[in-house]
């Protein structure tokens, strides 16, 4: 096991992963009711007392009648921590709750302290993910090199992906209005590193299959040898 490259690979990966979070709730979290409210309906259900009248809503309620874009920030946050996210569905604010969603909900329902302990599952999932990753390689010692391994792949594509963001964040600020398709545009643009982040992690995936059949062989072969 190596430990100074597990914690710095998961002090990486936990802070980007934090600061994303924070980044895509800011948005939607003064419409995020305190207290539990009625039952949210999933998205696209009618309802009977919608009137012309209605007064508008707040990106949650619209959230349950159309599913909103998925922002430059989620998109990367999941890449990013791609196993969790295939098994927990993820988390967008104010979207469709997924698995992780629904089990925190609940216990406490659609409100700020849901919202919170969901983030800090997360996070505490991507620690321990990227640990793992950064801990334990999956070339063997005599022919480990820094280079022969994924994770320092992903952990580049990730921060080339959170330059592009802060880069766009900056270009956001410009009061001009030349300033906000070309923001949009560079966020649009910090997405594309992390097609290099899937194809590491079916890299890593492929390593640790690999590893483990090599192992279980390793093992019915001294089992037969043992036998003889």
């Amino acid at each position: 096991m190596r430990l100074r490259r597990g914690l710095l690979f998961a002090a990486v990966h936990t802070a980007i992963t934090v600061s994303l979070v924070y980044w895509q709730e800011a948005p939607f979290w003064e419409y995020i009711p305190t207290n539990p409210a009625v039952t949210r309906r999933v998205p696209h259900e009618a309802v009977a007392d919608d009137t012309e009248d209605r007064a508008p809503l707040n990106p949650c309620e619209i959230a349950n009648d159309s599913e909103r874009p998925t922002s430059p920030q989620e998109k990367i946050a999941a890449i990013d921590n791609l196993p969790i996210a295939l098994l927990t569905g993820w988390h967008l604010p104010c979207s469709e709750p997924s698995r992780l969603d629904r089990q925190v909900q609940a216990r406490y329902g659609f409100t700020q302290k849901s919202e919170k302990v969901t983030g800090i599952l997360v996070s505490a999932m991507a620690l321990v993910l990227w640990f793992i990753v950064g801990a334990f390689p999956m070339v063997r010692r005599r022919f480990r090199r820094w280079y022969k391994e994924p994770g320092i792949f992903m952990t580049l594509s990730v921060l080339v992906s959170m330059l592009l963001l802060g880069i766009g964040w900056s270009i956001s600020r410009i009061p001009q209005d030349f300033a906000t398709p070309i923001a949009n545009f560079v966020m649009q643009l910090a997405v594309l590193p992390m097609l290099f982040v899937a194809a590491g992690w079916a890299w890593w995936v492929g390593l640790f299959l690999y590893t483990r059949w090599r192992k279980t062989r390793r093992w019915f072969n001294r089992r037969a040898s043992a036998d003889e």
